[in-house]
């Protein structure tokens, strides 16, 4: 019955609304909470050459004097699940060293499942256990983990930084989820684990407050994408507009408003007709779109907005790249020359209609969103920059 009612246009699109505004009366509730108690108790985001200081300062108290490697040199722990993209970490991170991959999913614990709860300690004494292994074999450098309350006890980083080893975590849903749901007396967000690690990862500047609250330290680290699979393809154009992404929220009401104005928007993804395509397939569509279009929207929201992998992903494909105006974006490209945003509707309209009548222009844009990519946002960069900020690679 609920399905059903949700195929009825009037109530799908009043259902998203009241969940739009209720994430966003969250997000707004948990910043301001997070904001006030830094207040009070003088906490600031330390930020270019004193986020080095405090993270060194925090290794010392745990014993911790990290001795520069040569790239290559390095021994990472990787703690995390494939579900999308994460297949492309263990790619980049071998450039680095030896990495040993703890990848839960593979090795039989679902943390979908019903009785994840359940299996959840088993899963993280598997971890623990597997991380002890390699670090018999070759001391481990450091702990790199796509982790949460929901999937990690804090306990078992403890024990791994008590080894000797810099612990990394990063997150890219902390608007909306950093505490997330209080389950066995822990949070199932990041802000479970965010004192445990050394260097908390944000794709949301605005969120590095929030772990420090929590007793961590963290800076801005946004998503990025990898040249080997991202690249450009030479191939004729077939569609003027493209989107690649899952139908749900307010994404299905707007391109039903650009095609009621003459704009035709061929989607692919979860709940569209034409249904989700493989990466390869993904990566080619942004060759042979003459524009892809792009959303900032956080969950059921368009107001709530951050940073998105395919913000770089399809610049370094070669695709032209128009999404929705956030102004988080500006951290990343000079908009308007290497990417192009709209406000609403009408203004993505008129964006689209001037860059397919000015093919020149949308050239310029496009090749100097590549260049900007392969330049700024690599995988391989984001990397290096964290490594050479605790001091554990020359």
């Amino acid at each position: 019955m609920k399905n059903k009612l949700k195929n009825i246009p009037f109530i799908y699109h009043a259902n998203v609304l009241v969940k739009a505004k209720l994430q966003e009366q969250k997000a707004k509730a948990e910043i301001v909470y997070y904001q006030a108690k830094a207040a009070r108790k003088g906490i600031t985001v330390p930020k270019g050459k004193k986020i080095a200081g405090a993270l060194r300062k925090r290794l010392r108290t745990r014993g911790i004097s990290p001795i520069p490697r040569q790239k290559g040199d390095l021994h990472i722990f990787l703690a995390y699940y494939v579900s999308n993209w994460e297949a492309v970490l263990p790619k980049v991170l071998k450039s680095f060293g030896k990495v040993t991959e703890f990848e839960w999913r593979s090795r039989g614990f679902d943390d979908r499942a019903p009785n994840w709860l359940v299996c959840r300690q088993e899963m993280n004494e598997s971890m623990l256990d597997s991380f002890y292994k390699a670090q018999e074999k070759r001391p481990v450098d450091l702990v790199l983990g796509y982790l949460s309350g929901n999937n990690t006890n804090p306990e078992v980083l403890k024990k791994m930084g008590k080894a000797g080893a810099v612990i990394f975590n990063f997150c890219w849903d902390d608007k909306l989820s950093f505490r997330g749901k209080k389950v066995d007396d822990r949070w199932s967000g990041p802000a479970a684990l965010a004192s445990e690690v050394d260097i908390n990862l944000t794709n949301a500047p605005d969120s590095c407050i929030k772990y420090m609250v929590e007793g961590g330290l963290a800076m801005f680290w946004p998503e990025a994408a990898h040249p080997d699979q991202h690249k450009s393809y030479d191939l004729p154009f077939e569609f003027d507009i493209s989107f690649v992404g899952g139908r749900y929220g307010w994404r299905p009401k707007f391109i039903e408003k650009l095609q009621n104005m003459g704009i035709k928007v061929t989607c692919f993804g979860n709940g569209w007709e034409n249904g989700p395509l493989s990466d390869d397939e993904m990566v080619r569509l942004y060759s042979q779109s003459r524009i892809n279009l792009g959303f900032a929207g956080v969950g059921h929201s368009r107001r709530l907005k951050c940073l998105k992998g395919r913000d770089f992903e399809v610049p370094m494909s070669g695709g032209l790249y128009l999404t929705q105006d956030n102004p988080e974006l500006s951290l990343a490209y000079d908009v308007g020359k290497e990417i192009v945003t709209y406000q609403n509707e009408k203004d993505c309209n008129e964006k689209i209609k001037w860059l397919l009548a000015n093919p020149d222009e949308a050239d310029k844009i496009r090749e100097a969103g590549r260049k900007r990519a392969l330049k700024d946002h690599t995988w391989e960069r984001r990397f290096e920059e964290i490594f050479r900020l605790v001091g554990i690679m020359e």
